[in-house]
C-alpha cells in the first residue's frame, strides 16, 4: 500500500476470493483506504450460467471491464451482450444484471465508484458459504453497506 505520494503497487494474489450468490467469486485488487475510498477495483471469475438477479446501487456506480468470455447484460431497459475488451457501466440508482453466455469461465474487473468495503464482500461471502444465503438477508448486507 501507498505511504503519502509514493506508488501504490498490489500482489492482488494473496487476497482471498470470496464467493458471491450468482456463482461467481470476487476478489479484491484495490480499495479503501489505498485509494482513500475513491474507488475499489475487483476481479470477477464466473463460470458458464453464473448470473445475478436485478439490483442496484445508490450511493456507487458499477462498471465492468471484460476480460475474456461473454456476459449479456440487463442495464435500465437495455439489454446486450459484452466480450473481451468492452466496457459496460451501471450508473447509480440504474438497476443491472448480467450473466455468463457460452460454454467458457467468464473473467471482468469490476469497478465500483466510490469504493466497496472488503467487509461486504467479507459477509457475502460468509452467507454463501454458510447454505443459508436468501435474498432478505443479502438486502440487508446491501442497505448496512449503502449499496441498496
Amino acid at each position: 500500500m501507498a505511504d503519502g505520494d509514493g506508488p501504490v503497487v498490489v500482489d492482488y494474489s494473496d487476497n482471498p476470493p470470496r464467493r458471491m450468490p450468482y456463482g461467481d467469486d470476487i476478489r479484491q485488487i484495490i480499495g479503501e483506504s489505498a485509494v482513500d475510498g475513491a474507488f475499489s477495483l475487483h476481479h470477477r471469475t464466473a463460470p458458464p450460467g453464473a448470473a445475478s438477479f436485478p439490483h442496484s446501487h445508490k450511493r456507487a456506480i458499477e462498471a465492468f471491464y471484460v476480460l475474456d468470455g461473454e456476459f449479456e447484460f440487463d442495464i435500465g431497459d437495455e439489454k446486450f451482450m459484452a466480450g473481451a475488451g468492452m466496457y459496460v457501466q451501471a450508473s447509480k440508482g440504474v438497476a443491472h444484471s448480467w450473466r455468463v453466455l457460452g460454454e467458457t469461465t467468464a473473467h471482468a474487473l469490476i469497478f465500483f465508484s466510490p469504493s466497496v468495503a472488503p467487509g461486504f464482500f467479507d459477509e457475502v461471502d460468509a452467507e454463501v458459504r454458510s447454505g443459508k444465503a436468501d435474498r432478505q438477508r443479502l438486502s440487508e448486507i446491501n442497505a448496512k453497506y449503502g449499496l441498496d
